[in-house]
């Protein structure tokens, strides 16, 4: 029983350690600064859309990218709970080529969350999605 406790102590305090502390609120915060820092112009919607992949980053933004690499940064009205945890996404379109900030939405599957609102839209480059995955996450140091 003492080894149990140990090894889950040495567990939890490793994983501690190891994470950077940042809330999903603080992502957040950090997401928003990036984007008033490079002065993202929000799209009112985006042609010629075909939906390969999603990376959530949080519960208010996520990246999709489109075929031939199109990178977007979708932030959304609201929290949309379950987004950050959820395997999969659906995106519920007025039409199946282009997403419109207003109207459409997304919905990850399997959450309580029902349709997620979007409420700004950035076309941004693949250096510029790197960047934003890598907020909050642990710093690699080499010695």
């Amino acid at each position: 029983m003492k080894n149990i406790l140990a090894l889950t102590l040495v567990s939890t305090l490793i994983l501690g350690c190891s994470s950077t502390g940042m809330t999903l609120d603080e992502k957040d915060t950090a997401f928003s600064k990036y984007v008033a820092e490079e002065n993202f112009s929000s799209k009112e919607k985006v042609t010629g859309f075909k939906f390969r992949s999603w990376k959530a980053l949080s519960d208010n933004y996520l990246i999709i990218t489109a075929i031939h690499n199109k990178d977007i940064l979708i932030e959304t009205q609201g929290k949309c709970y379950g987004l950050k945890n959820s395997r999969h996404i659906q995106l519920n379109l007025f039409s199946k080529r282009s997403i419109y900030r207003l109207g459409d939405s997304i919905s990850p599957v399997g959450s309580v969350t029902d349709k997620c609102l979007i409420k700004s839209i950035y076309p941004i480059t693949n250096i510029q999605a790197d960047y934003l995955i890598k907020i909050g996450k642990p710093v690699d140091i080499e010695s």
